[in-house]
């Protein structure tokens, strides 16, 4: 496709390895973000998630020079799910409509192949604007935006969304880049919890602001480095999240969240993290809930842990936080 002199055009990865590294070098020139050592990105774009996840580079070209970019991700675990990052017109070309032709090719692209739920972030206003003039809006208690089929709401996606949680068919399994878009709306349903996992620095939309979006799932990707996250399905949806890190000492963190109010779901999460944490020899576990949530507190003295003594400040623009660390006292399961 041509406009105005660039050529448009999309790519599904794998990429090869010099266009690779120049889009690269162009994001970080303009977002001023590491993408250079690509430790999240770069396998990406090689195709290490091919069967995991449709990756699609739109690019606008002048004279084989990218100039402007649209990264879409497509899940196939459930192909009505998808994210948009990597945004980027350098500089120089900016007002010649080339991201909203990008974004329109995206768009295109999701629903041509069953998409129906579309997120991106974005903090900067003027973006904001292109992306609900294109059919985005943003969800309260973030910086998330969302489109849907048929002009939808993000409201009458969660009302869907909640209603598709079978408490008995719910399964525990390992977390992987098979989740990295389920996890975005599972993060930012209002969840009553202020403290959703302490150990990816997630905190619930009622009470902070969510401005991560295709951010999210690197976090979880990072604690594999030391630990493991666990996940509870319920047909194509997430109920909830558990994790677990180890620090020096072979102690061992635990954290989790779970939607709909089912306790049930939490317990089995938080187990599935600790038999993970005994196998991998852990000495000692720590569990964190804030000093306010008197459900969590309560939660985790069903669970059988024991108040520490210890707590741990977390200073925020929305003010600062107590959490209470408890130990996990009961018997190697």
């Amino acid at each position: 496709m041509v406009q105005n002199n660039f050529t448009l055009s999309g790519k599904e990865v794998p990429l090869p390895a010099n266009l690779v590294d120049d889009l690269l070098k162009m994001w970080e020139r303009i977002f001023g973000e590491d993408y250079l050592s690509g430790q999240n990105i770069r396998p990406v774009l090689l195709g290490k998630e091919k069967r995991q996840n449709r990756d699609i580079v739109f690019r606008a070209c002048e004279n084989e020079k990218t100039v402007a970019t649209v990264h879409l991700t497509i899940s196939r675990f459930d192909k009505r799910i998808g994210g948009i990052g990597e945004v980027a017109t350098s500089k120089e070309y900016r007002g010649k409509g080339l991201a909203r032709a990008l974004c329109s090719m995206a768009i295109n692209e999701f629903e041509k192949s069953g998409g129906k739920w579309l997120f991106l972030g974005t903090s900067n206003p003027v973006a904001a604007r292109l992306y609900n003039s294109l059919g985005w809006r943003f969800i309260p208690g973030t910086r998330v935006m969302m489109m849907t089929a048929q002009s939808g709401t993000p409201e009458d996606f969660f009302h869907y969304y909640t209603g598709q949680i079978n408490r008995a068919s719910i399964k525990i399994v390992r977390g992987s880049s098979r989740f990295r878009l389920q996890i975005i709306p599972l993060v930012i349903f209002p969840c009553d919890e202020i403290v959703l996992d302490y150990n990816t620095g997630i905190f619930s939309t009622r009470w902070f602001v969510q401005k991560s979006c295709m951010g999210l799932y690197p976090r979880y990707e990072k604690i594999c480095d030391d630990g493991a996250w666990f996940v509870a399905v319920s047909g194509k949806f997430l109920a909830g999240i558990s994790s677990v890190r180890f620090f020096e000492g072979n102690t061992a963190q635990i954290d989790g969240f779970c939607i709909s109010n089912n306790e049930t779901t939490l317990l089995n999460l938080y187990r599935r993290a600790i038999k993970f944490a005994f196998m991998n020899n852990a000495s000692k576990i720590h569990m964190i809930a804030d000093s306010a949530d008197r459900k969590k507190n309560a939660f985790l003295l069903r669970l059988g842990c024991l108040p520490s003594g210890e707590t741990i400040k977390v200073e925020s623009k929305e003010g600062i936080l107590e959490l209470f660390v408890y130990d996990y006292q009961s018997a190697r399961k």
